[in-house]
C-alpha cells in the first residue's frame, strides 16, 4: 500500500487527511507543535481567549459549506454581517474606503473622488506589475496616498513599488463608479467583498476548526518535529532520530522552512528559495475590563504614525472574555525573521489610546505572539521561484499544499479546499 505522510497540522494538512482517509488512504500526519491548527489557533490566558492574528471563516465555496456541515459545525458557528472600519484623519469610516469617504474630512473626500474619476480615463494597469501602477490606475491618487500605499508599505514593509498586485484578486473590492458616489454621500448600504459576512465559533475561539479536524484524523502525532528531509532516499528524520518512509509526502510547512529541512535539494532550487520574501506578524493581544470601545469587528489603520495596521475587537462577534470585559488584538508586520522592534509595544499601547479604544490601566491579561511567516511578499521573483521548488519536490513525490507551502495569499476556506484537492491529487 502506498505510505503517505502529511507534514504539518494546519488546516490545509487536517483537511488533506480528512480527505485521504475519506479515499481509502491512512495518511501519518506529523505536527512540530504539541496543538494542532498552525496559525489557526487560540491561546487561553486569565479567562480570556485569544486567537493568533484575525481568523473569520468566509465560506464562498459549496464545498467549503458542505465540509463544515459535515463536521456538524454549523450549530456552534455564527454568521455576522461585517463591520469593518478605518481609523484615518482623526475619524473611522466603514470599510472598503473606496465606497464609503463620506465620513471623512471634506478636503480628503474630496481628493479621493477626483482621483478615481481621473483615473477611470486610463487603462487600468496589470496585476502582474508594480502594486503601485495597478492601485493608481484603479483607484486614483488620492485613495492611493491615504489609504493603499501607506497601509500596504505597513502590511508588507516595502514600497508599493516593490511588490506587484498579484495577490489582489477577490481580496480588494472594485467597485462601480455609482458606487463611489453614493459611498461620498452615505447612501452605500449593501455589504461588499468576499469577507462581506463570516462564521465565527459562538463561544471559546478558532480553534473549535482545526480541533474538529483533527478529531478525525487518527494518524495524528503532535510534538513530532522533523530534522531532515531526504528526497532521493524518500524518509523523513525526526528530531527523536526516528526515520520514516514515504512514497508520497504531502508538505504544508513553508516553503523557506522545509528547504531548509531538505539535504538533497537540487542547487538551481534552493537559489530559488533564497529569492521568496516575506513578513512576520507580530500578534499582541489584550484582555480589557470593561465594554468593547466600538462595535466594529475590526480598524485598519493605514497613517504611518501608528506601527500597528490592524486592530480587532473580537469580543464582537465571539464570546472570549469573561463577564464586564472585552479582548483586543493588535497586528504589526515586520521583515520574516527579524526581532520585535525595541519599545514596540509601548508605542501600540500609547497608539490605542490615542485612538480611543484602550485605556492601558484596565489592561488584565496580554499575550503576545509571532506568526512568521504572516504574508508572502508578491515581487517579481515569486512566480519562477515557486514553480521551480514546486517541480523539484515534485519530481520527488511531493506535493506542496496550501497557504504557506505553495507560497501564496488565501483564506481559511481556501485551506481546507487545498487540503482537500492535495487528497484527490495523492488518490489518484
Amino acid at each position: 500500500m502506498t505510505r503517505v505522510v502529511v507534514l504539518g497540522a494546519g488546516l490545509t494538512g487536517l483537511s488533506a487527511a480528512l480527505h485521504l482517509r475519506r479515499r481509502g488512504i491512512e495518511p501519518l500526519v506529523l505536527e512540530r507543535e504539541d496543538i494542532v491548527g498552525g496559525a489557526c489557533r487560540t491561546l487561553e490566558r486569565d479567562g480570556f481567549a485569544f486567537d493568533l492574528t484575525g481568523h473569520l471563516l468566509h465560506l464562498g465555496q459549496e464545498e467549503g459549506r458542505r465540509l463544515v456541515a459535515e463536521l456538524g459545525l454549523a450549530p456552534r458557528l455564527r454568521r455576522h454581517t461585517r463591520r469593518a472600519g478605518v481609523a484615518l484623519a482623526g475619524t473611522v469610516t466603514p470599510y472598503p474606503i473606496q465606497i464609503n469617504t463620506f465620513k471623512l474630512p471634506p478636503t480628503i473626500r474630496r481628493e479621493c473622488l477626483l482621483g478615481l474619476l481621473a483615473a477611470r480615463e486610463h487603462p487600468e494597469a496589470p496585476e502582474t506589475g508594480p502594486f503601485a501602477d495597478w492601485a493608481l490606475s484603479r483607484f486614483g491618487d488620492g485613495l492611493c496616498r491615504h489609504f493603499f500605499f501607506p497601509y500596504n508599505q505597513k502590511l508588507f514593509c516595502a514600497d508599493a513599488r516593490d511588490f506587484t498586485a498579484a495577490w489582489v484578486g477577490r481580496f480588494v473590492p472594485r467597485p462601480r463608479l455609482e458606487d463611489v458616489v453614493d459611498g461620498a454621500l452615505g447612501l452605500f448600504r449593501r455589504p461588499v467583498g468576499y469577507n462581506a459576512t463570516f462564521l465565527y465559533p459562538r463561544r471559546g475561539g478558532i480553534r473549535l476548526l482545526a480541533d474538529t479536524l483533527a478529531r478525525h484524523v487518527p494518524g495524528l502525532r503532535p510534538g513530532c518535529p522533523v530534522r531532515r528531509v531526504h528526497l532521493g532516499e524518500r524518509t523523513l528524520e525526526l528530531a527523536s532520530g526516528e526515520a520514516l518512509q514515504w512514497d508520497v509526502l504531502v508538505a504544508t510547512a513553508a516553503l523557506p522552512q522545509l528547504c531548509e529541512l531538505t539535504d538533497d535539494l537540487p542547487a538551481e532550487a534552493r537559489a530559488a528559495a533564497s529569492r521568496l520574501r516575506a513578513v512576520a506578524v507580530l500578534n499582541l493581544n489584550l484582555g480589557v475590563e470593561g465594554r468593547p470601545p466600538r462595535r466594529e469587528h475590526w480598524l485598519y489603520v493605514p497613517e504611518p504614525r501608528y506601527p500597528f495596521y490592524r486592530v480587532g475587537i473580537p469580543s464582537n462577534h465571539g464570546v472570549l472574555a469573561p463577564p464586564g470585559c472585552h479582548t483586543l488584538s493588535v497586528e504589526v508586520s515586520v521583515p520574516a525573521g527579524t526581532p520585535c522592534p525595541r519599545r514596540l509595544w509601548e508605542r501600540c499601547l500609547d497608539g490605542l489610546e490615542e485612538l480611543g479604544l484602550l485605556r492601558p490601566e484596565r489592561v488584565v491579561a496580554r499575550v503576545e505572539a509571532r506568526v512568521d511567516p504572516g504574508y508572502v511578499v508578491f515581487d517579481e521573483a515569486l512566480a519562477p521561484a515557486v514553480a521551480a521548488l514546486r517541480a523539484a519536490y515534485a519530481a520527488a513525490g511531493v506535493r506542496l499544499a496550501g497557504r504557506w507551502a505553495e507560497w501564496k495569499y488565501s483564506s481559511m476556506e481556501d485551506a481546507l479546499l487545498d487540503g482537500a484537492a492535495a487528497a484527490a491529487e495523492v488518490a489518484a
